[in-house]
């Protein structure tokens, strides 16, 4: 384990919408980050994402305390994502419930995408179209893949991308945490390098800001905290139509005290 991760992340109301529904978490000690956007009436879509991040977090460092292994184990991915994996998947029951314990949070959901990073691997467990993006040798390339109709549509040939971007059925999703009681997952595990980053973000971002001018932005800005604040800055400047998410993590070499404390062993999260 050589390398580490730095992750920072940031949110916006964008320029039209009063509330915020978006969530995300960053835990620099688990090196994980979480972004979430909900959707549904009065508070509940706020509600929802937040349930999604934390819930998240905390099922899945109960389970990583405890090394335990969840049902319906997949082998061919590490246990630490499948642990992240079945965090969400409990995360989506609760949010669920939720929904059907008052009639103003029926219909309540959300989006979720996740990245754990350990043993200088990237786990991501992702549910709807918020993304996940790495960025390696000045080039970005989109890692989690949507769930919506409009992409679903493009990956049958049916359209094209540049058509589904300006598609009046893009908001709809074809998956969704809270909609139904039981969800499937995606997971997926990419092996880092020292200076990738890594880019997760709501579609308040990447529909207004095109992936070549996100890629310009992660170019021009060396610091993550910037990073996060250009592009949230690009996104309120291009109309900032819908909340701005964005989670930026930059990949780097430990250092020799840092590989030290490694071989004394894992302290106790």
């Amino acid at each position: 384990m050589s390398l580490k991760i730095n992750f920072s992340g940031a949110t916006d109301p964008g320029k039209v919408r009063k509330n915020n529904e978006d969530s995300f978490l960053v835990d620099e000690r688990l090196n994980l980050a979480i972004v979430a956007d909900g959707m549904g009436g009065h508070n509940s879509g706020e509600i929802a994402s937040q349930i999604a991040v934390n819930v998240t977090r905390e099922k899945f460092l109960d389970m990583a305390n405890t090394e335990h292994k969840p049902a319906n184990y997949n082998g061919k991915f590490q246990l630490h994502t499948n642990q992240l994996a079945f965090a969400s998947q409990m995360a989506n029951t609760i949010i669920y419930e939720t929904g059907l314990a008052k009639s103003e949070n029926k219909g309540m959901g959300t989006t979720l995408t996740a990245v754990l990073f350990q043993n200088d691997k990237l786990s991501i467990i992702h549910v709807g179209d918020s993304r996940v993006y790495l960025f390696r040798e000045n080039t970005l390339y989109q890692i989690s893949q949507d769930h919506s109709l409009v992409m679903d549509q493009v990956r049958r040939g049916i359209i094209t991308k540049e058509q589904a971007e300006k598609s009046p059925l893009q908001n709809i999703l074809t998956r969704a945490m809270g909609t139904q009681k039981t969800i499937e997952v995606d997971m997926s595990e990419i092996e880092l390098k020292e200076n990738d980053r890594i880019f997760l973000c709501t579609d308040g971002l990447f529909k207004c800001v095109k992936e070549d001018s996100a890629a310009d932005i992660l170019r021009g800005n060396k610091d993550v905290r910037a990073s996060c604040e250009k592009l949230i800055e690009t996104a309120n400047i291009n109309g900032g139509p819908d909340n701005i998410t964005v989670v930026v993590g930059e990949v780097k070499k430990k250092t020799f005290k840092e590989k030290m404390k490694d071989m004394v062993g894992k302290i106790n999260i």
